[in-house]
């Protein structure tokens, strides 16, 4: 059984830790420095041990450690962590900025550590059917997609301002907590982003100054062209991903617990059926962790490394920067 220590005893790290306990094949110790929410944790989940420090942790004790601090602290928390010989599970975004990011990759790389990032979707068997399926061409060759990732956040996270979210400076905003998610995706199914234009604006949510909604764009090597639309005020909650293809489409749409993939590829409009799947919102996060604990038995890896989640958090940083330098056309 592994030993997995968590950083960070917030609402992610309180599911990294549920989720790691639910594989059965790891138990898990937790550095929080907010006292109460660390006897919290001990009172509500069987924890082998407790810190109240990351200084004070010998880190060659733990098999693999999993980062879920505010962005902002990725990095340097993930690089006394390489320098340990630690295989880590940090959260998305990889970082704030690209500071010490090459730092990183030198030690992971020089020993060849196993490093993932918490870009979950791509963990479910669901998204990793849709691949399967662009790859066995059932929609011919890839030229066009559209993400859409949008939700009423204050209702999932009513401490949305009192959280990391509130602040840029540690991850804030719909770009690096949500939309990244959506550019990750995009380069799982369409390769490398060579280019991005975006638009973003706080539209709605009271008590915070940093971006709720986004529209991005993005070129692919092979010229194919994909949106993503996030914001975090609607009503309905919308998961969808359509891949558009020069002989048909596929849809993934997520319904409450329903995640289900449809195919059209003619003018009926009348998608069918390919794939329906039944997901609780723990299982992603389960799926995850089996799939870091097979990476540190070597049985496979991780579904995001770190140098694909540097391009990702190279790209969201762009489209922040395009707007606010670009000149106005009118």
């Amino acid at each position: 059984m592994k030993h997995i220590l968590v950083i960070g005893g917030g609402g992610i790290g309180e599911r990294h830790i549920r989720c790691f306990l639910k594989t059965g094949r790891a138990k898990v110790s937790v550095c929080e420095v907010k006292r109460e929410r660390l006897e919290y944790l001990k009172t509500n989940y069987p924890i082998s041990e407790v810190f109240a420090s990351f200084d004070d942790i010998d880190l060659a004790r733990f098999d693999g450690v999993v980062i879920a601090t505010p962005a902002h602290l990725h990095i340097p928390i993930a690089i006394r962590c390489a320098k340990n010989g630690r295989a880590c599970l940090i959260e998305k975004p990889l970082s704030v900025n690209l500071d010490n990011v090459d730092e990183l990759l030198k030690i992971v790389s020089g020993k060849k550590l196993t490093v993932g990032i918490g870009y979950v979707r791509r963990s479910l068997p669901s998204y990793k059917k849709l691949k399967k399926l662009v790859e066995e061409g059932i929609i011919g060759t890839l030229k066009m997609g559209r993400i859409n990732l949008s939700q009423e956040y204050p209702k999932y996270r009513p401490d949305y301002r009192d959280i990391y979210y509130a602040r840029e400076e540690m991850g804030g905003g719909c770009i690096l907590d949500t939309a990244t998610h959506g550019i990750n995706l995009a380069q799982y199914y369409f390769g490398e982003i060579k280019d991005a234009i975006g638009f973003y604006d706080h539209l709605e949510l009271e008590g915070v100054e940093v971006e709720d909604s986004s529209i991005i764009t993005l070129r692919f090597g092979n010229k194919a062209l994909v949106d993503i639309f996030v914001n975090q005020f609607q009503k309905p909650n919308i998961t969808e991903i359509e891949l558009i293809g020069n002989k048909g489409n596929l849809k993934y749409t997520v319904n409450g617990e329903i995640h289900q993939i449809t195919f059209c590829n003619n003018d009926s409009n009348n998608w069918e059926e390919i794939a329906v799947y039944r997901f609780s919102r723990d299982d992603p996060y389960i799926f995850q962790a089996n799939e870091f604990l097979d990476a540190l038995e070597g049985k496979s890896p991780v579904s995001t490394d770190i140098i694909e989640a540097k391009k990702a958090l190279s790209v969201a940083l762009y489209i922040k920067s395009f707007q606010k330098e670009r000149r106005k056309a009118v």
